[in-house]
């Protein structure tokens, strides 16, 4: 009698039910009827590579809301940006743009301060508070530092005013 080592195939090669739990850890829910079949000469991955992709179901970690991470998506990230095939979403796609405008603001803020506080037009001056007023805004919580330095810049565009 012959019995087959691995009837699913090597990593679910041939059923996307037989691929590796890790691919999807965290997952509320794994959708199998939108199952797209990889190309996995265009992937990342050190063993185990990802055959298929299927609509997974997380929960946000900012929201807590639950999300699909598409089959489509996952072929994005995987095949197209090279992203690690072990690499999972762990934000809403609204949550995750939250996130890259504040790290966008953050890096704003960062090229711009060190001008800002010295001389440099008011308007830069401006610039550099409402991005700090920005990310307060949408952080609850900003460092002192950020509070220091708006209160300097509000300092001296009141004194540029008079």
């Amino acid at each position: 009698m012959n019995i087959p080592l691995f009837p699913m195939g090597i990593w679910g090669e041939k059923d996307p039910k037989g691929m590796p739990s890790h691919l999807f850890f965290g997952s509320r829910r794994l959708d199998y009827s939108t199952a797209q079949r990889a190309d996995i000469s265009k992937q990342n991955f050190s063993v185990c590579p990802r055959h298929w992709y299927v609509d997974a179901t997380f929960v946000c970690r900012d929201c807590n809301g639950e999300f699909i991470f598409f089959a489509s998506e996952q072929r994005f990230w995987y095949e197209d940006r090279h992203f690690w095939i072990d690499s999972l979403p762990t934000r809403c796609i609204s949550c995750r743009k939250e996130q890259r405008t504040r790290l966008n603001l953050r890096k704003r803020y960062d090229a711009l301060i060190a001008t800002a506080l010295g001389a440099c037009p008011a308007e830069t001056k401006k610039e550099i508070v409402a991005i700090i007023n920005e990310l307060e805004a949408a952080e609850d919580d900003i460092p002192e530092k950020m509070k220091q330095s708006r209160s300097v810049l509000y300092a001296q565009l009141a004194k540029a005013a008079s």
